[in-house]
């Protein structure tokens, strides 16, 4: 008989006995469905595999059945139709994060993501952390530093609340406030905030402020953007915490990143918990680039000219460090 090899492959049905073994020991590299649905749904995605084309969520297996424990690893991205980004959600067991076979695991996700259309694929490491050595070793590079604080009851808020839903109208504002505020390298990786999923506060119809909501049956997410210029941020916080109603069982997350780390102080005095610091990396995915290449023409009259015709250059992998 052949010897069996190492092999990596999508999810299947039959792999979900050992996705049950190991959803509650992985590693968790996307802290909006971590921390917004729970850690018990994240990994129940893979069931999907089948369907990872419509989904957009693609999980891997990698199955050594040459070693004496039969090692498995299991990872998982998401990647929305249309994004130029892709997430790093799981890696399971925790354990898998030194192995050998890691690389060839997230080559194997890679693949399916840029066929897919995605440029680059994100992830979110305590930066203390051996996650965060095995990620530099695949390629990956940082691109911003955030932590996240948890407020788990609505602060008494002062004056009246002056946020209001975002509306489409809005989008041009938020746009411009983005470009304001975040550093170029971001903008880089990150898509650019539509402004339909949150909140927005205007000053003397001038738009200081858009805070990016996701809202999930265990938490919900805050991003904020909150110019430096805008006054009495504590109160202007208090206010929007106390519209999104925090509770134990379904904290609020807010999520600052360098570029808005100045607002720790006024989150803090607000009762939140800091978590620990996190590097958001980035691996750039291989993509075909259209380059132009000279080609001859037929003799005409005795002679030749030469024009470019537009041929797809090799694919190439750049350097993500």
């Amino acid at each position: 008989m052949p010897e069996s090899k190492p092999m990596i492959r999508p999810f299947e049905l039959r792999d979900l006995p050992t996705l049950n073994r190991h959803r509650r020991q992985g590693l968790f590299l996307d802290s909006i469905p971590m921390l917004t649905r729970g850690r018990s749904l994240v990994p129940v995605g893979a069931a999907l595999s089948p369907l990872a084309q419509a989904t957009g969520v693609f999980t891997s297996v990698y199955r050594d059945e040459t070693s004496p424990d039969g090692e498995v690893i299991l990872g998982q991205a998401a990647h929305s139709s249309g994004s130029p980004v892709a997430r790093l959600t799981f890696i399971a067991p925790d354990a898998a994060i030194a192995s050998l076979a890691l690389v060839p695991l997230l080559e194997h996700l890679i693949r399916q993501l840029g066929e897919r259309g995605a440029q680059s694929l994100v992830a979110e490491v305590d930066e203390k952390s051996h996650t965060f050595e095995a990620l530099r070793r695949a390629a990956f590079s940082i691109y911003s530093r955030q932590r996240i604080w948890r407020v788990s009851k609505p602060p008494v808020p002062l004056g009246e609340a002056a946020w209001q839903p975002a509306q489409p109208v809005d989008d041009f504002d938020v746009q411009r406030l983005y470009n304001l505020l975040v550093p170029g390298l971001v903008q880089q990786v990150e898509p650019k905030h539509s402004g339909r999923h949150g909140w927005i506060l205007r000053e003397q119809g001038e738009l200081r402020a858009f805070a990016d909501v996701q809202l999930g049956p265990r938490g919900v997410w805050v991003q904020p953007l909150i110019h430096p210029e805008m006054e009495d941020v504590d109160s202007r916080l208090a206010q929007l915490l106390a519209r999104l109603r925090p509770r134990p069982a379904r904290p609020v997350y807010l999520c600052l990143r360098s570029y808005s780390a100045w607002l720790a102080s006024a989150v803090e005095e607000l009762g939140a918990q800091p978590g620990p610091p996190q590097a958001v990396m980035v691996r750039r995915l291989a993509a075909e680039i259209k380059k132009p290449a000279l080609a001859r023409l037929p003799a005409i009259n005795g002679g030749t000219e030469a024009i470019h015709q537009t041929r797809p250059a090799e694919r190439g992998q750049p350097d993500g460090r």
